[in-house]
């Protein structure tokens, strides 16, 4: 897990000193002394369990040794940007496509695209084409002014710079100000797999998730032309920020969705014209390319071993009934669709129909882009909000409940259905299991596609669902959250 060098070393004892200094409950310590949840029997033993000098030692060890390896995941950065030919994964697609509009070629088209991709890099055979929408072209047109290595570096940093966005905006939304719970909820929104996964393979999800992050703490703030510009710009990875489109149309806030429009619309006009295509061209390339993309192994839901969408589950069960498979898929969809539907009314008939936005409806909304839409490993990095959800849904136990163990069960069940979206089981295990049959499922056997290799989209379902149950089991006894760290952001 981690050399124990000398270097390795002078690090962990480092990040032991950083996190004994930041383990502090400051202003909620005398809150919890007086809290009814915490004098329940079940958490005193509990309690009492971790104070044993062995338990607390393997817990703290484990703490460090976690942080510790994200932080020698630089070294991994250190190490690969000073590769002569390092490995760009999906960066290539980008930068191609990058390339290709610099020459006034639409990347758009797969014949164009395959043949510029192997002249740029050194990946020819068959090449699934790029299927983004033409307001991508603008956000990475900067690309093609530099060597795939140069622009690859740049990635780097600017993914380094998103994470720590993602890390800040967490902590803004986050209700406890003591230290110890901004360090666990740090600590939780690094595990996620797809804040490392996307970082490694050069993707855009992260940069997506930030713009949605920070589009719904300035929505809070009622700062709606920068939200409505972050989401417009979201947008270029249509799967995951559309849907919020239509959220804010539900909840009347007219002006995020008018700016976010305008910033789209240009943004697919200027790709178009710096592509030198047109929209009935770009569709017409699109619906020739889409399917190509659709069918090749890593994205098709009877082959994938990393999609993590609902849309996998029936091809996954009934991979010998396309019909069945696909009938089965879509129900799970709308049954969920439908369950947040139903949360969403009873929100808003509580709330007289309020324009104001909470964090359980946008946790909600993240969850169904991964859900019911192409998603993959990467996409994981929209369940940051559920992160927080769950930490704040535990201070709230905490500090105003009485201990239920229904309810700790269903927050519990949550837990471990974002643990499988972490690096140390959907980074470690899936990957091994993958590695063992070549990432190929149809090598696997029938069991472990229906279970193992199906685990992260089964989990997608627990985090909604449990999200659900709890956002549902608390209108009637608190307040909607106004949030008041966001007003650190004005100071």
């Amino acid at each position: 897990m981690i050399s124990f060098g000398f270097w390795n070393l002078l690090i962990v004892i480092l990040v032991a000193l950083v996190l004994k200094n930041n383990w502090r409950l400051d202003d909620d310590k005398a809150v919890w002394k007086n809290s009814l949840f915490l004098k329940s029997p079940v958490i005193q033993q509990l309690m009492q369990f971790f104070r044993q000098p062995i338990v607390s030692f393997i817990v703290q060890a484990g703490i460090v040794l976690v942080v510790t390896r994200f932080l020698c995941y630089t070294g991994w950065l250190v190490y690969l940007l000073n590769q002569p030919d390092p490995r760009f994964w999906d960066f290539e697609w980008f930068y191609v496509a990058s390339k290709l509009a610099h020459q006034h070629l639409s990347p758009f088209n797969a014949e164009i695209f395959h043949q510029g991709f192997c002249n740029q890099t050194k990946g020819c055979g068959f090449i699934p084409p790029f299927v983004y929408p033409p307001n991508i072209i603008p956000l990475i047109w900067f690309l093609g002014y530099f060597s795939i290595n140069t622009a690859f570096k740049i990635s780097i940093v600017m993914h380094i710079l998103a994470i720590g966005l993602a890390l800040w905006g967490a902590n803004i939304l986050l209700e406890s100000k003591s230290r110890a719970l901004r360090t666990i909820c740090t600590i939780s929104v690094a595990l996620i797999y797809g804040l490392v996964r996307d970082l490694q393979v050069g993707n855009i999800a992260i940069f997506v998730a930030v713009l949605i992050l920070w589009m719904f703490i300035l929505a809070i703030k009622h700062q709606d032309i920068p939200a409505g510009i972050c989401l417009g710009i979201a947008v270029c990875k249509p799967t995951l920020a559309a849907l919020f489109i239509l959220y804010f149309l539900l909840k009347r806030r007219f002006s995020i969705v008018f700016v976010s429009v305008v910033i789209v619309t240009s943004l697919v006009f200027l790709g178009l014209a710096l592509t030198d295509n047109s929209l009935t061209q770009f569709l017409a390339d699109a619906s020739r390319g889409f399917p190509l993309w659709l069918n090749t192994p890593s994205n098709s839901p009877y082959l994938s071993t990393s999609r993590i969408d609902l849309e996998v589950v029936g091809p996954r069960l009934f991979p010998q009934n396309p019909f069945i498979a696909k009938l089965f898929s879509d129900l799970i969809v709308l049954i969920l669709v439908g369950l947040v539907g139903w949360y969403w009314y009873l929100q808003q008939s509580l709330t007289a129909w309020s324009k104001e936005i909470y964090l359980p409806e946008m946790v909600l909304v993240s969850c169904l882009s991964i859900a019911i839409n192409y998603s993959q490993y990467t996409s994981t990095v929209m369940l940051i909000p559920a992160v927080v959800f769950l930490l704040n849904d535990l201070l709230y136990q905490i500090r105003d409940c009485t201990f239920s163990w229904k309810r700790m069960s269903v927050w519990l069940a949550g837990v471990c259905a974002l643990a499988v979206q972490t690096a140390v089981i959907h980074g470690w295990l899936f990957g091994f299991l993958a590695n063992r049959w070549n990432g190929k499922a149809e090598e696997s056997p029938y069991i472990m596609r229906v279970t193992i290799f199906a685990l992260p989209s089964y989990a997608i379902l627990g985090i909604t669902l449990s999200i659900l149950i709890l956002a549902i089991s608390s209108l009637g006894q608190k307040q909607v959250l106004k949030f008041e760290p966001l007003n650190r952001i004005s100071e």
